[in-house]
């Protein structure tokens, strides 16, 4: 088995060895360069960097100092930071130089790898950001690199949340600037609302390297990025409807399909609460906000579970990605579920308000004119990433062999065996003094496994969403003598495991035990998460294993029934032992290849949907851009109330008249854009019924927000005139504050959880969670139209 498995690492680092052809004689020629550089003094490097800096800037291509660039950063690394780039680094630089995606294993040395394309490209003078995947992250690389940067001359910085406004601007204007796509998408959002230049902190768009590549560009991409402003809503009562919803019997009135994650009032459930509401009639016009409230306190109660979905931490309901297992600050669930949940939990209701602007992640980052990524996982995503993105994958061979052995999945029939199989084999290996580290996919299931162990008299250390900031610091020891680390999968991405701990001291003894044992608990949807945890081990040549454990009733193989594709004569009786059947493993890893399937589709479609609304954002972007540096100058107000504006002028002045009237331009396409927004998501949200009139909800879509951004420009018009003679101007001007032109009050920004279960509409119409679902909408049409219609109801009487 192990030869068939070094023989499958081989076949494919093969594979890309042949692809790497075209970077071998660039690499030969830094090679050749190397004796040169390494006999010049620090002032030769740094005029040589002054010169290529100068060609660069003066218009000649990057291409055209590559070889010299590629050769002077190595030099400089090995004298600044004591790190040179080794051969294979260097190719993966020239591959993300040319935009490639490259898969490098981890511990390989990514963050160093993009330091010479990064640079090359920060000569010119325009900008490069490097996106990364946490703040932790940013600060750390920037430290980290940016001797090497300031070498060379270039100005290097971070920027992390909460950074104040002028601080980010410093950091953008930097010639490398490390930064979370997040936080890059967010000041993007603000930008936006601004109403003087000097308000802006982006400079425009160059070049972005993302680091962690697959999580960012696809797991994340289709997750909006928001920023809202104060308005007056109409109040509802979600901590009533929590308090009904305790009071109903889950036998009786409702059921749950966790299959399809979605679940719905039986008319016994449907009478107790109009009883208990003392409402009347629930499906009446005047009541459907409320039958909205409702249905999404049943959601809450019902399928969302504390330390699965959520953690509450500091008297707040934050939300734990599915794909880290990390807390996602400051990401929100849509359409009142966020004030459900909290209210589950008895928690104060936070703010929502207006959505001012809104953009997706992949969106933001198809306006950067280049774009290369790099992360250890991104081969099964090839295909999405080029579709999407235009980005080919370039996959580069380690420096050292992988000799990691990736052991045939153990699988059980219950979750009892599982998780005493699990106990039994961390006691067995940690007796030994092998470090552990155990992979597992909810906050819940880390804890009891860990109690579990506690039980048995083995201390443990424990990583998940509520120890996040302890993370660095706990996974780089996690490859210490006799450690036992439990952690939700994918966390400590960028950060090694040092076989030894941090000082190494303990490598050699570990290494004799083989190196470090990643244990996984469950199988995850993305085989990309499965294989991030394995690469925890066997970093730079170093020894390490891995083995799943797994059993037939755990949450993925239910929600999708992947059990039902088992033959029955393949299916085991319940039993304690594993069960050593090769189609069983067979037939999960097969549904996992088709679970990844619908996802990408699912991601699909919901993009498709926000695609137009991008076109229409950038339009008026453009516009607004455009008026905000006085590249343009609005005449709406000269050609339709000139005797009104000669009036303005004559009062304040020519220049105060004709900055008023940018300002309240500016104002009025941010109040007109924001209402067109509200009026799409009113129409994404219903025009899903007509699928069940035999139309295409995706062209009827499109059709209907086409017409919604025809006459924006007519309302924008309409409105400025309207604000603009309701206006109280003396000579001593105009009160911005009571005009309402300094712009919202406050603002806040937030990622939607645009998860399927969060949208049961998308959920039932657009990408059914069960593998052996087939169109059947019209079955739930009335439970649907009736939630469309209340959410339509219930924004359009705010």
């Amino acid at each position: 088995m192990v030869d068939v498995l070094r023989h499958g690492w081989k076949k494919l680092f093969d594979r890309a060895a042949s692809s790497l052809s075209a970077y071998r004689d660039r690499l030969a020629a830094v090679n050749a360069l190397g004796p040169e550089f390494r006999a010049a003094s620090d002032d030769d490097l740094r005029q040589l960097a002054q010169q290529l800096g100068s060609r660069a800037r003066a218009g000649a291509s990057p291409n055209d100092v590559t070889v010299q660039m590629f050769a002077l950063v190595r030099e400089i690394a090995s004298r600044t930071i004591g790190l040179r780039p080794f051969d294979v680094q260097i190719l993966g630089g020239l591959a993300l130089h040319e935009g490639k995606i490259i898969q490098m294993q981890t511990g390989e040395g990514k963050t160093l790898t993009a330091v010479a394309p990064v640079a090359l490209n920060a000569l010119q003078g325009k900008g490069v950001h490097v996106l990364t995947f946490n703040d932790y992250l940013a600060r750390r690389d920037a430290e980290w690199m940016g001797p090497i940067y300031r070498f060379l001359g270039l100005r290097v910085g971070f920027v992390q949340e909460g950074m104040p406004s002028q601080e980010r601007r410093a950091a953008f204007s930097a010639d490398v600037s490390y930064v979370t796509a997040k936080e890059a998408g967010f000041d993007y959002l603000r930008d936006g609302l601004a109403l003087e230049p000097d308000a802006v902190v982006h400079r425009p768009f160059n070049m972005a390297l993302v680091d962690e590549a697959d999580s960012i560009l696809v797991d994340e991409a289709r997750i909006p990025l928001v920023i809202a402003g104060n308005i007056q809503g109409q109040p509802g009562q979600p901590e009533r409807l929590s308090e009904l919803v305790r009071q109903l019997d889950p036998a009786r009135h409702y059921v749950i399909d966790r299959e399809r994650q979605s679940v719905h009032l039986t008319n016994d459930g449907l009478d107790r609460a109009e009883a208990l509401l003392d409402s009347g009639h629930l499906h009446t016009v005047e009541n459907l906000p409320l039958l909205t409230e409702l249905h999404a306190a049943l959601y809450a109660a019902a399928l969302m579970q504390r330390d699965v979905d959520y953690i509450v931490r500091h008297d707040r309901v934050e939300v734990v990605d599915e794909f880290t297992g990390r807390v996602v600050k400051d990401r929100h669930w849509p359409d009142g579920l966020q004030a459900a949940i909290e209210a589950k939990e008895g928690l104060s209701h936070s703010a929502e308000g207006q959505v001012l602007g809104q953009i997706t992640l992949q969106h933001f980052l198809q306006q950067y004119p280049r774009l290369c990524g790099m992360t250890a996982t991104a081969e099964t995503a090839a295909s999405e990433l080029l579709q999407v993105y235009g980005l080919q994958l370039q996959v580069i061979p380690p420096n050292r062999a992988c000799i990691r052995v990736d052991y045939p999945d153990v699988v059980f029939t219950h979750k009892a065996a599982k998780q005493s199989a699990l106990v039994k084999e961390i006691m067995r290996v940690h007796a030994t003094g092998r470090p552990i580290l155990v992979g597992t996919l909810t906050v819940e299931e880390s804890e009891q496994l860990a109690t579990s162990l506690r039980m048995a008299e083995l201390d443990c250390n424990v990583l998940n969403a509520k120890r996040d900031d302890e993370e660095a610091r706990i996974i780089a020891q996690a490859g210490k003598l006799g450690a036992v680390t439990i952690s939700t999968n994918m966390a400590g991405r960028g950060t090694d495991i040092r076989l030894g701990g941090l000082d190494g001291a303990q490598e050699q003894q570990v290494i004799a035990l083989g190196g470090l044992y990643v244990i996984g608990a469950n199988r995850h949807e993305s085989r990309r998460v499965d294989d991030q945890l394995r690469g925890r081990a066997g970093r730079q040549g170093d020894p390490g294993s891995s083995r799943f454990f797994i059993s037939l009733e755990d949450d993925l193989l239910q929600r999708y029934g992947i059990d039902e594709l088992i033959p029955p004569r393949y299916r085991p009786a319940r039993q304690q032992e594993a069960v050593d059947n090769p189609v069983i493993r067979r037939e999960i890893a097969r549904a996992q290849r088709i679970i990844e399937g619908q996802n990408g589709d699912a991601r699909q479609r919901l993009l498709s949907y926000s695609h137009l609304i991008e076109q229409q954002r950038r339009t008026v972007y453009q516009k607004r851009q455009r008026i905000l540096l006085r590249d343009e100058q609005p005449e709406i107000l000269r050609k339709q109330a000139l005797e009104f504006y000669e009036q303005t002028c004559g009062l304040i002045g020519r220049e105060a008249a004709a900055d008023l009237e940018r300002r309240m331009t500016l104002r009025v396409i941010d109040e007109c854009w924001a209402e067109h927004l509200a009026a799409v998501a009113d129409t994404r949200e219903e025009i899903h019924l007509v699928s069940l009139g035999g139309r295409s909800p995706w062209e009827e879509f499109q059709k209907s927000v086409a017409r919604a951004f025809m006459g924006l420009s007519g309302s924008i018009e309409e409105r400025l005139l309207i604000e603009f003679k309701a206006l109280q101007i003396t000579p001593d001007g105009v009160n911005l504050d009571a005009a309402g032109l300094r712009g919202p009050s406050s603002t806040w920004t937030y990622l939607v959880e645009q998860d399927m279960r969060s949208d049961p509409l998308v959920a039932a119409l657009a990408s059914p969670r069960h593998i052996g679902f087939a169109a059947g909408a019209a079955a739930t049409g009335a439970l649907l139209m009736l939630w469309a219609l209340a959410q339509r109801f219930q924004k359009r009487k705010r």
